[in-house]
């Protein structure tokens, strides 16, 4: 079928032509019309084959056709950006495409103009929270990379968002996006959708497993690989030396950055890559450096890269583009980027088929993730073939995984909703928003979701009383009779989206605060809340830790906890605590990373959530201690930019943060006032200023013009908090 063919405005037929898009690939071709018929369906079709398509036709057509809104719902940040970039193509048509993944605190009232809203699955559900009124208008939702469903900590969140819209819409049009699974027609069921199924690739995809020099294909096919001595580097010399790329994933961030680093040199003799200084510079971190930085920029130059959550944002970007723009060759990547970024290469390399859990030891990974790493291999118009190889460690081992992942279906996708842990904050968000003001009707909202329609229920009723129970217990809701309503300790919980837990610890640390508390107890507090992940504790770190622990243990605002557990999850907090106080103190990033053995996203990750969860504090204080608040205020912007108490006028200052007032700082810049004296002739010559920068400061030092912003305290109280300000590293 052709893009012509289809029933859409003829302007979307020459746009979509104009791009390139004129023949549909089968699946295409077999959902589009289904979906331009207004029926909900579900694509459950191999990776690369044109799913984003069969999204994107119908959205558009909905939004030029029918007048109607679309929202689009994404697992990962990264994603919603590329699907914006890839749907802002069709703006020209008068379509207007906003993006929404961060400040939950807010009901993206400025997305009610756009046609199209991009957003993570816990946006979409924070912004329902909220009751934006745009979300009444939406017509169609894309649920892409649905099968996101089956993950413990995101699949939750995206199914209950998809509930509450249908149960409010009953007319909604769902289409579902999924790679394939066995069990694609219990999402069809539950969504009331059609399906579509497809083996169908553009690319063909061998699967295979590699041992001793010989690849053994899923298609009775070998192939031979030279060299013998490091299979994973024999793969991916073969690849590049005949100009293709690969990918290779391991288990660990470890693993990943010391394999690049290993093989840097020599794919530095035949990748033949050549990188500005000015991005080497940029992968180092700027202005503030760290050993990760110089690492990943030593394997860039020479056509390598690694490729995990211990890297910044702006490093992980700069990789993905790069490996898109065939500058870099190869990457060595854990599993998290084989979760729906669109990086397609030659050949895929799966080193590691287990990981470490630490109540189990090392466990297989499931079939579904291999899968998920496997469908990365086939560049469409470079590739007449992908390949994809797993590495055998003997003749029973590669019989092992020829068995058990290359010729094996995925599992079953399972909803995770089930546990009282998970409920418990999805019931408070049922109660506070009136889709639900009872038991009976929260248990009757679950049945309407993927856990009710694919179990029997067995014991939902205790596990809602037992959430219930809590919410109560702790002021959160109220009852009355059969009746359940949010009380206003729980609105603003579930409006802060964070775990009812988190609130209860927030609530007792804000209760025994004084003026005197220091920072470190309330860092402390911020960091042992369950929405802020740990960081383990080596035993390096024991002796720093310890002492810390010693000098707040009469002045915690949160119990530390008995027993070695307990202990465990005490230190792993106190670590967390110590990077941030670090931080606030100025402490080069580079000095914390190699001083915790933590990478620059391990930092910015948890400076970002705790961030957050500062702010959800300074709002609980406003109800429970208002004296509270006012010493949580400077602490919140210092947290944003990393600074000491000193700067915090300075980092007021668009496009100034943590070194670049200092730098201000030690000239004698130390106020807004000071600037407006030295004006932008007095901090041109100041390094790391420059004449374009420091004329802004002093345009916005004299209290107008373009470059004018609310003090970064404002901010947080009005509109909530927001990514940290690093634009200076």
């Amino acid at each position: 079928m052709r893009v012509s063919d289809l029933d859409i405005p003829p302007e979307l037929k020459k746009s979509l032509e104009d791009q390139g898009f004129s023949e549909l690939f089968p699946p295409q071709a077999e959902a589009i019309p289904i979906a331009l018929r207004g029926r909900s369906v579900v694509a459950a079709v191999p990776t690369a084959s044109g799913k984003s398509l069969i999204g994107f036709i119908p959205a558009l057509d909905a939004v030029l056709s029918r007048g109607r809104k679309v929202l689009y719902i994404v697992p990962l940040k990264a994603l919603a950006s590329e699907k914006k970039s890839d749907l802002d193509r069709f703006a020209p048509l008068g379509v207007s495409v906003a993006m929404s993944t961060g400040d939950l605190d807010s009901d993206g009232g400025r997305l009610a103009g756009a046609d199209i809203i991009v957003a993570t699955s816990e946006k979409a559900d924070s912004m329902i929270r909220h009751g934006s009124g745009w979300i009444r208008e939406v017509g169609v939702v894309i649920a892409d990379e649905v099968h996101m469903i089956h993950d413990p900590d995101r699949g939750p969140t995206l199914e209950v968002t998809l509930a509450k819209m249908m149960a409010r819409d009953p007319g909604l049009q769902v289409i579902a996006l999924s790679a394939t699974v066995s069990n694609a027609g219990d999402l069809a069921e539950w969504l009331g959708a059609e399906l579509v199924t497809s083996d169908w690739r553009p690319i063909p995809l061998k699967e295979g497993v590699y041992f001793e020099g010989e690849i053994d294909f899923d298609d009775n096919t070998s192939a031979s690989v030279p060299g013998g001595k490091d299979p994973v580097w024999d793969l991916a010399e073969q690849t590049v030396s005949s100009g293709g790329q690969c990918l290779v994933f391991v288990s660990t961030r470890r693993s990943a950055e010391s394999l690049a680093a290993r093989y840097a040199p020599k794919m530095g003799r035949i990748s033949g890559a050549s990188v500005p200084q000015g991005d080497l510079d940029m992968l180092e971190g700027g202005s503030e450096s760290t050993p990760l930085g110089k690492k990943l920029s030593s394997c860039v130059k020479c056509g390598i890269a690694f490729h995990n959550a211990g890297l910044t944002y702006a490093q992980r970007k700069y990789v993905e583009d790069g490996f898109k723009d065939g500058r870099i060759k190869c990457i060595v990547a854990t599993p998290t980027l084989a979760a729906g970024i669109n990086l397609p290469a030659r050949r895929v390399i799966v080193r590691d088929t287990s990981r470490f859990e630490s109540n189990a030891g090392n466990v297989p990974i499931s079939v579904m993730e291999v899968k998920q790493m496997c469908g990365r291999a086939g560049r469409p118009g470079y590739d007449p073939y992908g390949e994809a190889v797993l590495i055998g460690k003997s003749p029973a081992d590669r019989d092992r995984l020829m068995e058990s992942y290359v010729m094996h279906d995925t599992e079953s996708l399972t909803s995770k909703l089930g546990s009282e842990k998970v409920l418990r904050s999805h019931i408070l968000g049922l109660v506070a928003t009136g889709d639900a003001d009872s038991e009976d009707s929260v248990t009757d909202f679950i049945r309407g979701t993927f856990y009710g329609s694919t179990s029997r229920l067995y014991g939902i009723e205790g596990a809602v009383e037992s959430c219930v129970e809590f919410l109560e217990r702790h002021e959160m809701v109220e009852r009355d009779g059969d009746r359940i309503a949010a009380l206003p300790f729980g609105r603003r919980v579930s409006d802060l989206y964070i775990d009812p837990v988190s609130a209860v610890a927030l609530r007792e640390a804000v209760e025994n605060m004084g003026g005197g508390t220091g920072d470190l107890p309330i860092l402390h507090a911020v960091a042992s809340v369950p929405d802020v992940l740990g960081l383990y504790p080596r035993k390096g770190d024991m002796e720093r830790l310890s002492r810390m622990a010693g000098e707040i243990e009469g002045s915690l605002l949160v119990g530390g906890g008995d027993g070695p557990y307990e202990e465990d999850l005490f230190m792993s907090s106190m670590k967390v605590a110590a990077v941030l106080h670090d931080w606030i103190n100025e402490v080069s990033e580079e000095e914390i990373t190699e001083g915790m053995g933590i990478g620059p996203g391990d930092v910015r990750s948890r400076v970002e959530m705790a961030e957050w969860i500062m702010y959800s504090m300074g709002e609980i204080a406003h109800i429970f201690n208002p004296d509270a608040a006012v010493r949580i205020k400077p602490l919140l912007t210092r947290l944003r930019y990393g600074v000491r108490e000193e700067l915090l006028s300075l980092v007021s200052f668009k496009g100034v943060g943590r070194a670049r007032a200092r730098i201000l700082f030690d000239r004698g810049i130390r106020s807004r006032g000071d600037a407006l004296r030295a004006g932008a002739a007095g901090m041109s010559p100041i390094p790391g200023i420059g004449p374009a920068l420091a004329a802004s400061i002093a345009e916005q030092a004299g209290g107008g013009g373009p470059g004018k912003r609310a003090a970064p305290a404002e901010k947080a109280a009005s509109r909530g908090a927001r990514q940290t300000d690093l634009s200076d590293f």
